[in-house]
């Protein structure tokens, strides 16, 4: 994430350092057009005169020019022609690692691994710590993918330790940016705080004003990935600001990004739409799929499915092979699984998936970790519960706890959402009767059929009378048995726990809790994302075998047999009414949630009356 800047030839007089300096004084001035066009400049006069050092001055600084994502243009060809001229090992390895990440920059990581490589041989043969740093950034910026991920975390802890002895704020800032991406993408919140606080001292330390345009964006990603919305603006303002003065030239996409977010949040259908438009238009022109799937996921938000639709249609046509496993493949493809979930297109919806199912637990942010956009299990679910898979439960559970963990409240609070609907639907009548004889008669608007007697009919019902109120499975099956002494608020879960295993379970809590700190000072987010998981696995126990105060539950065991039984019962009615009514069975599907809790959560854009009585 690190750009390395070229300076001019020491003493010299020639047309070469004239150029480098006009670029030095256009990139102060913000015009990135003319510090290319100067550098190209140097570039070709250092190429005249046989000027080595200006070749290589003028070549390093190039990369500071691109935007990401964007096509390079002749900028690798210039590196790779100084490469080939540069006469030490140093410039060498300056000039593998400029290369690598100028094919990155320009979306072609695949060929950025051997000159990464090749940046950390001459490091080391150099052996200088600015050296090794810089190709350390290099490989991890090669390394982006999402089978990376392991390496890409050791190398960063590697780079972080390099970088902490040095006083360069270019190295420490590259050093902190990536400790904090892998922080987002394990989901491991102590060291994202912990990297975002080393962020604000290294502009604090340093005055550099690219160091606080990084400060201003990666918090404002915090605050909208964390539903604060006040601090959020205070910092795009701040982010546009600061990119503008620096002529940084990924602000304009960084702050498209945190605008696309801010109006998905904040539910803005007048920026969702602009933002949406943006993003199409720039994928399109670039050819870049994660801006497209971006676009896609905003028209789907602005209301304008059928726009959606297209680019989804685009981006898969070629199947899950087609999406190059780089650094926005979780990105593409599951903002590609979220919205093929929301438009019903249900073999999309599958494919990507399964393609997305190995990556489970990790986070999903775009290029350089400006925006968050959920966790895997997240559209896992989605697609799971548009499919009617065993998994979809499972797929929630593990995303609501992600967002708790982490402070995702819009996130967890819209989690799996059905396809945005217009607000005019106009009401409509739904019959949902059980006659003297036991038989059923269900239809929308007096187009009605006949269904047996089913347990899973009358699970419905009492939700659909109920709607808004977490339904305990128990509970659930209980009252509808006739039990005595049945209430509404016995949602028992899990198997009960003796007063031994409790205590053994809440010691095993403090003793988490310790060497998730000791993670933490150490930088090891593997450490802490495995230590994270045990201690959620350990609460949810907790949870399910404890009542108010820490008592302890009884009848887990009989709670467990409830979900399931009335899971299966509720599925095999909507399987029945499926075969009758689909559109009726999608209603319910998409508001009717079941597991140890179960609940009916009417759609406010789709208003049903069930007559039920």
């Amino acid at each position: 994430m690190r750009t390395v800047d070229g300076a001019s030839p020491t003493g010299s007089s020639t047309e070469a350092a004239e150029r480098l300096a006009a670029a030095s004084v256009a990139k102060a001035a913000g015009d990135v057009d003319a510090m290319r066009a100067a550098l190209v400049a140097a570039f070709a006069a250092a190429r005249a005169t046989g000027d080595s050092e200006a070749l290589t001055a003028a070549a390093l600084a190039m990369p500071a020019s691109q935007r990401f994502g964007v096509h390079p243009g002749q900028i690798p060809a210039l590196l790779h022609e100084a490469y080939e001229a540069a006469q030490t090992p140093l410039a060498r390895c300056r000039l593998a690692a400029a290369l690598a990440r100028s094919w990155v920059y320009g979306g072609d990581a695949v060929r950025a691994v051997s000159f990464a490589d090749e940046a950390q041989r001459l490091a080391a043969e150099v052996a200088t710590p600015e050296a090794t740093a810089d190709a350390l950034d290099a490989a991890l910026l090669a390394r982006w993918g999402p089978d990376d991920f392991g390496k890409r975390v050791s190398l960063a802890a590697r780079l972080d330790d390099v970088a902490a002895h040095l006083a360069d704020p270019e190295l420490r800032l590259s050093a902190h940016l990536w400790r904090l991406s892998t922080a987002w993408e394990c989901l491991d919140i102590l060291a994202v705080n912990r990297q975002l606080r080393a962020l604000d001292l290294v502009a604090a330390e340093s005055g550099s004003p690219r160091a606080a345009f990084y400060v201003a964006s990666r918090r404002a990603m915090h605050a909208l990935a964390t539903d604060d919305l006040a601090s959020a603006d205070r910092l795009i303002a701040r982010t546009a600001t600061i990119g503008a003065e620096i002529a940084e030239p990924d602000a304009e996409g960084v702050l498209h990004e945190l605008g696309g977010m801010r109006a998905r949040v904040s539910g803005d259908l007048v920026a969702l739409r602009d933002e949406a438009e943006a993003f199409e238009a720039f994928g399109a022109a670039e050819g870049i799929p994660s801006v497209l799937a971006v676009g896609a996921s905003l028209w789907l938000a602005a209301g304008q499915p059928d726009r959606a639709a297209v680019l989804v249609t685009q981006l898969t046509a070629g199947g899950t092979d087609s999406i190059a496993p780089d650094v926005d493949f979780l990105l593409t493809v599951s903002l590609a699984v979220g919205v093929a979930a929301g438009l019903e297109m249900s073999d999309v919806a599958r494919d990507e998936a399964a393609a997305l199912e190995p990556y489970a637990g990790r986070g999903v942010l775009n290029a350089g970790a400006v925006t968050f956009h959920g966790v895997v299990d997240d559209y896992l679910y989605r697609a799971g519960r548009l499919l009617g898979e065993a998994d979809a439960d499972r797929w929630r559970h593990a995303a609501e706890s992600a967002y708790r963990r982490i402070g995702a409240g819009w996130w967890e609070r819209g989690l799996g959402a059905a396809r945005p609907r217009a607000p005019s639907t106009p009401v409509r009548s739904v019959s949902f009767v059980r006659d003297d004889s036991g038989r059923w008669c269900v239809g929308a608007e007096g187009v009605t059929f006949v269904l047996p007697d089913l347990k899973g009919l009358r699970y419905l019902r009492y939700l659909l009378e109920r709607p808004g109120t977490n339904v305990g499975a128990l509970a659930l099956s209980d009252a509808l048995a006739g039990h005595p002494g049945a209430t509404l608020d016995e949602a028992d879960v899990g198997d009960p726990l003796d007063p031994a295993a409790l205590t053994a379970y809440r010691r095993r809590l403090v003793e988490l809790d310790t060497d998730l700190d000791a993670a933490d000072i150490r930088g090891d987010p593997l450490a802490a994302a495995k230590l994270s998981a045990e201690r959620e696995a350990l609460l949810l126990q907790l949870r399910g075998a404890t009542g108010l105060g820490g008592r302890l539950r009884l009848g887990g065991a009989s709670s467990e047999r409830a979900r399931v039984a009335v899971r299966k019962a509720i599925a095999t009615a909507l399987s029945k009414i499926e075969g009758q009514d689909p559109g009726i069975a999608r209603l319910l599907r998409d508001s009717v949630h079941t597991g140890a809790s179960c609940r009916y959560d009417p759609d406010p854009d789709q208003p049903i009356t069930w007559m039920t009585g």
